[in-house]
């Protein structure tokens, strides 16, 4: 039986809804990127992760429009328009399966990076806060008089150590001895301030990165299921397996396996029945 002319347009106009929301689902998808990657900054580590975040968690919307184009071109494969772009689509989604492999070692190296510069920022600040007390430390030590002690002491205070220091009424050497006191409990209290990252923070980090880089093989490998070469029938990934299994089995005839394993193998790709070599 064939297709009434009704059922033909009406698979034709399906087609075609179906072809245009694809479409719609890739401009969305482009829109909310580029939103986000704008200005581009490349070199900035916050800046690669929110791309990345971005890429991965509305990966979905393309690989949607994709599904939806090859469902149209199945539908409505005289339409010779709707099948060249469903061609040119499906090879340019082989870009995209390389680009998921590729933001794998992207997430990884700009969590590292993140979690490195968080520690040097305040290993520099620490660093720079420890020369300040020591220089304060140093000055209050040196002082052979309350003036020249008041006199150092204002030469070398700075808005970020937060410290006033005031005549107290008291001799010299007690004054250093108070003013050291105090010194010391408000280093430490900054010292306190100046903590390295905790490690829930870095497991934190570490676990985001395997999900977001597990997501990527798992959209790699879906874009690669409806990528298809030019001039290939089978799907990517399809080939891809194909490839890999056929060499396999070479390899293990080169080893001296037993069997025609090619020959095995071909003959899984289609039934007894259609194989024209096999005797009745």
């Amino acid at each position: 039986m064939t297709d009434s002319p009704a059922s033909s347009r009406g698979a034709a106009v399906l087609a075609d809804r179906l072809s245009v929301l694809a479409m719609a689902l890739f401009v969305i998808y482009g829109v909310r990127v580029v939103a986000i990657a704008i200005p581009l900054r490349p070199l900035d580590t916050l800046w690669q992760l929110d791309v990345i975040s971005a890429l991965i968690s509305a990966a979905a919307i393309p690989l949607l429009g994709l599904a939806l184009l090859h469902l149209a071109a199945y539908l409505n494969p005289d339409d010779s328009a709707l099948v060249r772009r469903r061609d040119a689509l499906a090879r340019w989604a082989i870009l995209a399966v390389l680009g998921f492999l590729l933001l794998i070692p992207v997430q990884a190296y700009a969590s590292w990076s993140a979690v490195s510069t968080a520690r040097t920022t305040l290993t520099t600040q620490l660093t720079t806060a420890n020369r300040n007390f020591a220089l304060v430390r140093e000055a209050i030590s040196a002082a052979t008089s309350l003036q020249d002690l008041q006199a150092r002491l204002q030469s070398l205070q700075s808005p970020e150590l937060g410290i006033r220091f005031e005549n107290l009424g008291l001799p010299l050497a007690e004054t250093q001895r108070q003013m050291l006191g105090r010194l010391n409990d408000i280093q430490e209290q900054v010292k306190t301030r100046i903590n390295a990252p905790p490690p829930e923070a870095i497991e934190n980090v570490a676990r985001n990165s395997i999900r977001v880089m597990g997501t990527s093989l798992v959209y790699a490998l879906a874009f690669a299921i409806a990528a298809q070469r030019r001039g290939q029938e089978l799907p990517l990934l399809v080939e891809l397996l194909t490839i890999w299994s056929l060499r396999q089995q070479a390899d293990r005839s080169r080893r001296g396996v037993s069997g025609a394993p090619d020959r095995d193998y071909l003959a899984q790709l289609a039934p007894p029945e259609d194989d024209p070599t096999r005797l009745p």
